[in-house]
């Protein structure tokens, strides 16, 4: 058989359509098909040309594992597989993939072929022809029970998980598949639980959260410690005694002094005060906007050759009555004109 041809049956399942299992028969020279319903000890064998006639009627995108739904409705009837020649091949539809086999052998009871290592100290669970059957150990650590799940129910992947309902304690196990047929059982119920109350608490805060935030209030989350002059609320937040940091809410100042005018305790200590936006500095002056604020007199300090000690001796009362600055002024214009 080729690649394309193994290919094609992998991708054959219960939850395949009636329309590509027909085209799975034609690509494979098959007439028959057989399927195992859920729970039943008796094979549901049936022919291409029937599912031509169903396709026909609209029934193309029905799933083959509906086909015993089908046959109650009176649109198909199965067939037996005494009435055919027992060198006749069918198309088994298994619950992952499929096979061909002699009709005969497809359709006869099934009798599972368990692998040496079947009952080594570990659970195990076979799935196939919709039963399901456990080790020793998967009946000692889960219980008899476990064989009567509905094999048809299950995802069809590699890893899920079930849970095993009607217990007088929560059971989650965990299904990893070792080979095509056969799963390895692992009780998950704790770290299943543990998600769950971690989920919850996830909820919790983000509800909390969002009505802070209805509230006109802002948070933050601090890594470390809280900042220096923090003056809103805080909360340390752990689990399992692991520290995750701080949770930091400011409010608004005005919900804060209403709190304290009424005589009752603010909600919420008044926010860290933030400091204001520097003003933007003016462009530079010209330099004749410059000699205009200054002014005439205070040009007469800067003129050449004038010292301190000059500017000093003409301010004291010797002089005609003129301050120093008056008459460095007048002789400031005397060298001009």
């Amino acid at each position: 058989m080729n690649g394309s041809s193994e290919e094609l049956l992998l991708s054959l399942s219960p939850s395949s359509t009636l329309l590509v299992l027909l085209r799975a028969l034609y690509r494979l020279f098959l007439d028959y098909g057989v399927l195992w319903p859920d729970g039943s000890e008796r094979a549901f064998v049936f022919h291409k040309d029937q599912l031509v006639a169903l396709i026909e009627r609209g029934q193309s995108e029905v799933l083959v594992r509906d086909l015993p739904r089908l046959a109650d409705e009176g649109l198909i009837r199965p067939v037996g597989p005494e009435e055919e020649d027992e060198e006749v091949q069918a198309l088994l539809v298994e619950r992952r993939g499929a096979r061909v086999l002699p009709l005969v052998e497809a359709a006869a009871p099934w009798e599972p072929k368990f692998p040496d290592w079947w009952e080594a100290p570990l659970p195990f669970a076979m799935c196939a022809r919709n039963q399901m059957r456990i080790n020793r150990t998967a009946a000692l650590m889960f219980g008899a029970d476990l064989e009567r799940l509905s094999v048809a129910e299950l995802p069809e992947k590699d890893e899920f998980i079930v849970d095993l309902e009607g217990r007088e304690e929560p059971c989650f196990l965990a299904f990893r598949r070792l080979e095509p047929d056969i799963f390895i059982l692992e009780d998950c119920t704790g770290d299943l639980m543990e998600a769950q109350d971690i989920s919850w608490w996830a909820g919790l805060g983000r509800a909390w959260v969002a009505s802070i935030e209805k509230e006109g209030r802002t948070w933050r989350r601090e890594e470390d410690a809280l900042p220096e002059g923090f003056a809103g609320q805080a909360w340390p937040c752990e689990w399992d005694g692991r520290f995750l940091g701080w949770l930091c809410v400011e409010g608004p100042a005005a919900a804060v002094a209403s709190a304290v005018s009424d005589g009752g305790e603010p909600d919420a200590p008044p926010p860290i005060p933030r400091k204001k936006p520097r003003a933007r500095r003016s462009p530079p002056k010209r330099e004749d906007e410059v000699l205009k604020a200054i002014g005439p007199q205070t040009m007469g300090l800067l003129a050449p050759g004038r010292g301190l000690d000059e500017l000093e001796e003409g301010s004291g009362p010797s002089g005609e009555g003129q301050p120093a600055a008056r008459r460095a002024g007048e002789r400031s214009r005397g060298r001009t004109s």
